[in-house]
């Protein structure tokens, strides 16, 4: 082999070997930044866990039936829980929020996820 093919040869490989070099920097880099996101997911959902805890923690039992009669469709949470008081339970998915109220029997109402107003309930 000429040494001029060599030399493109030597030339060739070091450019592959600097283009695997720069490849492995960036994918090192994107994993490093999802890494790091995930992380602070992980801790959002840590808080956003500790806040529903808080909400689902009852202040005083569910007032009789008469509070529970005043309930409207449109209402929001906060006018929910002045009438109500906190629920014993939340659960919640895409398209429902619901309270539950346990005393003196159970009680439910629900809330659309989106508009966090009120859609039903079903008294205790």
């Amino acid at each position: 082999m000429k040494a001029g093919s060599r030399i493109l040869v030597a030339l060739t490989l070091l450019l592959v070997a600097s283009g695997d070099v720069l490849a492995q920097s960036s994918v090192d880099s994107r994993v490093q930044r999802l890494e790091e996101t995930v992380q602070a997911l992980e801790r959002r959902i840590a808080s956003l866990e500790a806040q529903l805890r808080e909400q689902s923690t009852p202040t005083r039992a569910a007032p009789g039936k008469e509070n529970w009669r005043k309930l409207q469709n449109g209402m929001s949470e906060g006018d929910v829980e002045k009438l109500l008081g906190s629920p014993s339970h939340v659960s919640s998915n895409q398209v429902f929020i619901s309270w539950r109220y346990d005393v003196p029997s159970v009680g439910y109402v629900e809330f659309n996820a989106k508009s966090r107003k009120v859609e039903s309930w079903i008294e205790p």
